[in-house]
Order: structure tokens, then sequence, then C-alpha cells
């Protein structure tokens, strides 16, 4: 079918597995890089930072040899250039950096290789693999602007390798010349180690993170998958007519729990309808059998001439009174049939309720002489007119009127009401009698439900008449009400906009 979605392969256990252990994994790796970034530009400043304290150490240490030896920096003396060499090679081993003395226009003075060189241009305080080299006029100027004794550099240097150094620099006099200590270190050098090591804790952290993870999710997916699974044991049960199961809810999360308890909810409504749609089948049933064969019976007596004339009046009578009662059947059918595919629609009216209620029971005025019932309130009804559906309307009252007499005892008493109040028509139907019990009250408005079968032991009903009434008041915008208590009373209070 076109538009129709291929339903997701795989069980939903393997997809929360698989997409728990990716989310973790990627925020550990997110996590990991943004720490060892940080971590690595925290210990770049701190790494700078001893880098000047040595550049620092080293001019000091220049300055304090040359006015100690009252020499200067143009007179090179083998031993005084090894003194310096000394100082230049004792702090480079000690830093992990390399150091020298470099002259103002950029010249190496003295360096760490210069120890290696041979005694000509050891003497000139020069080695073979800087003789050549000078820092550029770039690096000097900056070491000449700064402000203060430093400066810091980042980036490649000419004349070494193209790798990106980290420079220090500190200034220092000698007779009244600067000159200067320059400290490098290769990032390579300086980072590898470092970066190495955190990469080894994060990889070993992440595996056992992952692997907890992991775990953690097998747990959890296979807690949250095994209520599932008792749900769908559950629903082909019911979908197979049993409507017995039940999912249990104690091992299960709020979330599921209240799934889970909507379903036996749901369970438990499926049943009592089932129940209620079997006894109405079986009411239906009895309530057609019935009538049909008592007119199929008077009719044939009528003609074969079994019942003589002045019994055919009677019998016809009778006939008449079954083909009514036939007739409301059909009509709660249609009506629910309609209510329940939402075609039901009002063709509204302005009438008066009162005359509506007058008609209605002046059809059971036999009935109640015949049970001597008291009508009360009738002469205080106001007469309150309301634009709805004459119909439905008069549906409503009939059903309400037509329980009350069923069901009011012998000398009982029917109490009825009508007033307006604050725009809506407020009408209704109380009777003496047994009461509906508190349990049944939630369940007289469902369809097909019937009340308790002692209540109406004589009582001929289909289980559908309060369920329309409900409907049809719904329909108009308005509310309807149930009032009672055991061995004394039912009352059924109806509101309605008047317009």
């Amino acid at each position: 079918m076109a538009g129709k979605r291929k339903r997701r392969s795989g069980s939903m256990f393997k997809w929360y597995f698989i997409q728990t252990s990716v989310s973790v994994l990627l925020c550990l790796t997110i996590s990991s890089f943004a720490v060892m970034f940080f971590f690595l530009a925290f210990w770049k400043n701190d790494r700078l930072t001893a880098m000047n304290n040595d550049a620092l150490s080293v001019a000091q240490s220049v300055e304090l040899f040359v006015d100690e030896n009252k020499n200067d920096l143009s007179e090179y003396k083998d031993s005084y250039i090894q003194l310096l060499q000394n100082i230049v090679v004792s702090a480079s081993v000690t830093s992990g950096s390399e150091i020298f003395l470099v002259k103002n226009d950029g010249r190496i003075l003295v360096c760490y290789d210069s120890m290696e060189s041979d005694s000509d241009t050891a003497a000139e305080g020069t080695c073979l693999l800087h003789r050549y080299i000078s820092f550029t006029e770039e690096i000097i100027t900056g070491i000449k602007s700064s402000e203060d004794r430093f400066f810091n550099y980042e980036g490649t240097l000419s004349g070494f390798s193209d790798e990106k150094y980290l420079l220090s620099a500190a200034s220092f006099e000698v007779n009244e010349m600067t000159h200067y200590v320059i400290v490098i270190q290769t990032e390579t050098n300086a980072f590898l180690p470092y970066t190495t090591e955190f990469l080894r804790i994060m990889i070993f952290a992440s595996i056992i993170a992952v692997s907890i993870s992991c775990l953690l999710s097998l747990v959890i997916s296979f807690r949250m998958v095994r209520p599932l699974k008792r749900i769908n044991e559950a629903t082909k049960h019911y979908a197979g007519g049993d409507f017995s199961a039940r999912i249990n809810t104690s091992d299960v999360y709020k979330e599921l729990g209240q799934l889970v308890d909507s379903v036996n909810k749901m369970a438990d409504s499926l049943s009592v309808l089932e129940e209620s749609r079997s006894s109405f089948i079986a009411n239906v049933s009895h309530e057609l059998k019935t009538p049909m064969t008592i007119i199929s019976g008077f009719i044939d007596g009528i003609l074969d001439g079994t019942v003589s004339e002045e019994d055919q009046k009677r019998y016809l009578t009778i006939v008449s009174d079954e083909v009514k009662r036939l007739s409301r059947l059909v009509v709660a059918m249609l009506n629910m049939s309609k209510i329940e595919a939402g075609k039901l629609t009002l063709n509204k009216s302005t009438f008066s309720v009162r005359d509506i209620f007058i008609k209605t029971l002046l059809g059971f005025e036999k009935l109640i002489d015949e049970k001597n019932i008291r009508i009360d309130g009738f002469d205080t009804m106001e007469n309150v007119t309301v634009a709805a559906d004459e119909t439905l309307i008069n549906q409503i009252i009939y059903n309400l009127l037509d329980n009350a007499v069923k069901f009011t005892p012998e000398k009982g008493t029917i109490t009825l009401s009508l007033y307006a109040e604050k725009k809506e028509a407020v009408f209704s139907v109380k009777n003496t009698g047994s009461g509906i019990s508190q349990n049944e009250c939630e369940l007289v408005f469902d369809r097909f439900y019937k009340v308790d079968k002692s209540r109406g032991l004589d009582v001929k009903s289909f289980g559908m008449g309060l369920y329309i009434v409900k409907s049809i008041i719904e329909l108009h915008k308005g509310t309807i009400t149930l009032k009672t208590e055991p061995d004394e009373f039912t009352e059924f209070i109806i509101r309605i906009p008047l317009q």
C-alpha cells in the first residue's frame, strides 16, 4: 500500500542497548577532548611561566657571574666561556629546554651544543650547529618592545626544525649593553608525554565507563522490555476474547506502571462491557421473542375464532402495547447506533419543558394509579422555555419517568422539580425506593448496563436508557448528576442551556 511505513526490524531491547552505548561513548569522547584541550591550554600557560622563570634565573646567574669576574661578554676567554656554558648546560638539563645566550643583534653567544664544538668555535662562544643561525629580527624586536623583562612567542623558528616552538626570553644588562636569555622548547616535546599519559588514562576510564554503562543499559532495558512483553501477552488474550488476564505492576517503573494500570483498567472495562453485551443480547433476544410470541398467539387466536368477540378488544390492546414496546426498543438501538457513529444531530426548536412533563405523565397515569404512587412538586414546576431538540428532550424525560415509575414501590413518592438558574434549565426526577449502590453509580450510564437484578426483578429494561440519556444531554452541552441513598431514594438532576 502506498504511504505505508516499513516496520523497524530488530527488538526494542537491542535498539535501546545500542543507542545507550553509543550515546555514552559519544559523550565520553566529547568530554575527554574538551577536558584534554582545557588542561593542555592550562599546561601551556603553566609551561610558559616555568620557562619565564628559567630565563630569569639564567639571566640573573649570568649577571652575577659577569659582575663577580669584572668582565663583559666581549672578552672570550676559554675559562670564561666554559663557565658560561656550564651555567647554560646546567639550566638546560634541569628545565628540559634548549637555552641560549643571545647578543642584542640576535646572534647566538652560548648554547648547550657549544660544549660539543671544536676548540676554535668554542673559544668564540659558538657551536657548529648554531654558528650561522641567529634569532630573527621579529623576535629580537618583540623582546625589545616588551614592557617587562619577559617575552613569549609561539610559532616556527628560522634555522631550526619546522615544528612549532614555545619561546620565552628575558633580558639582562652587561656593561650597559642588553643581552638576552632565550629558552625554547618544541610543542611536541612539551606536550607529547602529557598528552600520551592523558589519553592513556582517558581510554582506560572510557573502557571502564562504557563497560559499566553497557551493563546498566542491559539491566535497565531488560526491566523496561519485560513489562512490555507482559502487555503484549495480555493484549493477545484480549484479542482472543479472554479478558481475565491481568498484568503485575509490582516491579515496573512509574511511567510503565501507569501504562500497565491503564491496560488493566481497560481489561476491566472490556470485561464488564463484554458481560453487559452478552447480557444485553440475551435480554434483547428475550424481549423480542416474548412480545412476538404474544402478538402471534393473540392474532392467531382472533383469526381462528378462539378469542371471543368481547375479548378481542382487550387482546388487541395488549398487542398494541407490545408493538409500542418493540418500537421503543428499535428506536433505542437506532439512537445508540447513531450516538456511537457520531451521527445523532440536533433539530432545535423553542418549547416548554413543563409541557413535555405534563404529556409524559399522562402516559404513565395508569401505572401510577395501579401502584398508588404520589407525585410531588408538579404544582411548583416553573414554565421554563428552552431552545433544544424537542424529540430528544422528550426521550430524556420519558426515560427518567419510566425508570422512576418502575422502581418506585407501591405507595411510594415521585418528586419532580423544574426551574431556571444561571442561563440553564434545571429539572430533576426523584423517587423513593431501594436506591442504587455506590459501586453501581459510576456504571449506570454505561451502555448495556443494568442495575442490580434485585432492584428491578419484574422490570423490563434493555440497559440502554441512561446511556442514551447521558449522550443526549452531553450533545446539548449539559450535565446529568445522580444522587442516591440505599433503601431511601434515587434522584437524577439534569442541567441544559436555555439557548
